[in-house]
């Protein structure tokens, strides 16, 4: 068992299993670079996190590199060259779905489209690798959130009470067919 996951986290063959090339994408006149999250991003992303929940974040430091090292996960960022500004995880499984394992824009840069610039990232690339769904879990909550997943036609397939350690709110599993 140890093996295996071993195996799926650290790669010892060198290959990408997920590879991302790099883009430049223009936002309100603002050129920020889309590329694959590297190990020296982990600071960002809990920065990100901290600016967006109560502490604790809800995903510590250790579970953040652990899933960027993660050969069957993607975690794409957008950078303005300094730091990063916007991330989203994805999860690939051999049931042919993908999940968003976590998703976030620092509030600054919220409201000008990344959201939907990610989201549609994810999606092109998970319909690229063969994925037919996509699932994520959402705080019941954030509408704001849950609009924007309703928007790119996902729908609540359960509800998970007291899913969130932090608060005890529950969650909508939703999901989309690709």
């Amino acid at each position: 068992m140890w093996k295996k996951f071993k195996e799926a986290v650290w790669p010892n063959d060198g290959t990408e299993k997920y590879p991302f090339a790099d883009k430049q994408v223009e936002i309100n006149a603002q050129t920020l670079t889309l590329r694959k999250a590297k190990l020296t991003d982990v600071d960002d992303l809990m920065e990100i996190q901290t600016s967006i929940y109560d502490k604790p974040a809800p995903w510590p430091e250790d579970i953040v590199t652990m899933e960027i090292r993660n050969r069957n996960a993607l975690y794409l960022v957008l950078s303005d060259n300094e730091h990063v500004i916007a991330f989203i995880g994805l999860s690939f499984s051999a049931g042919r779905e993908t999940h968003i394992t976590n998703f976030a824009i620092l509030p600054s840069y919220q409201k000008f489209g990344l959201g939907h610039l990610l989201l549609n990232q994810v999606f092109d690339y998970s319909k690229q690798y063969g994925f037919n769904r996509m699932s994520l879990e959402v705080d019941i909550t954030n509408q704001e959130a849950i609009d924007l997943y309703e928007a790119f036609g996902f729908e609540t397939r359960l509800v998970h009470e007291k899913y969130y350690f932090r608060n005890h709110h529950d969650a909508l599993e939703m999901v989309v067919e690709l």
